[in-house]
């Protein structure tokens, strides 16, 4: 009888803890309660590979555009205006010469090794690097290569 007084006693301890925990976190006061209006937009960085504007962007200075792609790659034809520095040399010497005062679009072949290019930069010390992502979308888009 004892051993049954005790489980009840806990049993109703958890049930008001619980109770407690649930109702304090439903509380809140002044600014905390506030709930704004929040949208997010999904930025499309296939935006910036558009074949009407990049290659404007690049040729008059606003954007500096890199290409990590092989050299075979390269060679194929690549973006008018474009650095070529494929992905395994991006290095701290290698770099140098880029403009940390500059935005930097990175491109590939399909955006995955822009991808790593824009992590090895950002942790090399550029902040304003965009992986635009593959040549592939640019050249679907109607963009012209060179070579």
């Amino acid at each position: 009888m004892k051993k049954n007084k005790y489980i009840i006693i806990f049993t109703g301890v958890v049930l008001i803890g619980v109770a407690f925990v649930f109702f304090n976190s439903q509380k809140c006061s002044g600014a905390e309660c506030e709930v704004k209006e929040m949208r997010v937009e999904k930025y499309d960085i296939y935006n910036e590979m558009n074949p009407e504007t990049l290659p404007t962007k690049v040729l008059n200075g606003e954007v500096v555009l890199l290409d990590v792609r092989e050299d075979s790659e390269w060679s194929d034809g690549h973006i008018e205006g474009a650095l070529h520095l494929p992905l395994g040399e991006i290095n701290e010497e290698s770099v140098i010469n880029l403009p940390k005062d500059k935005e930097i679009y990175i491109y590939c072949r399909s955006g995955r090794r822009a991808g790593e290019a824009e992590t090895i930069l950002k942790s090399l010390g550029f902040s304003n690097v965009l992986n635009i992502g593959g040549i592939n979308h640019f050249v679907e888009r109607g963009g012209k290569l060179v070579k």
